[in-house]
């Protein structure tokens, strides 16, 4: 006979994000529209922005992640802006409360209640 008041499973571990994903496909596009406009090599670009040539070439595959301070490097060195750079990129990624994927394995997550969507309210 099976014990009545077994306990239920705990709730599912949430999924970790793969690259390349909407955001990084995009960045990645526009990172090498403005590195081909500007007339270099991956290889050019990787130099003047000290960074490795593979970098460049996962970047613009959309298979990395790179922090604001190497895309802000990258547009120094392209002669470009980070708003040039984020052009037309309109994907976003929820909240992982929200439905959303963990950005990475070690990533701490809220257990809370998903809020409705701020709206804007006009003070009179």
């Amino acid at each position: 006979m099976r014990n009545a008041s077994r306990k239920a499973p705990p709730p599912p571990e949430p999924t970790v994000g793969t690259l390349p994903n909407a955001v990084t496909l995009a960045l990645g596009k526009n990172l090498k529209k403005l590195r081909l406009a500007a007339g270099k090599t991956q290889v050019a670009l990787a130099f003047d922005a000290e960074v490795e040539r593979s970098r460049i070439s996962k970047l613009e595959g959309g298979y990395i992640n790179p922090s604001l301070m190497t895309l802000a490097t990258l547009c120094y060195s392209l002669g470009t802006t980070l708003p040039a750079l984020f052009e037309g990129i309109v994907a976003t990624n929820a909240p992982t409360s929200e439905g959303g994927v963990l950005r990475r394995k070690n990533q701490a997550v809220l257990n809370k209640i998903a809020m409705p969507a701020h709206k804007p309210t006009r003070k009179s």
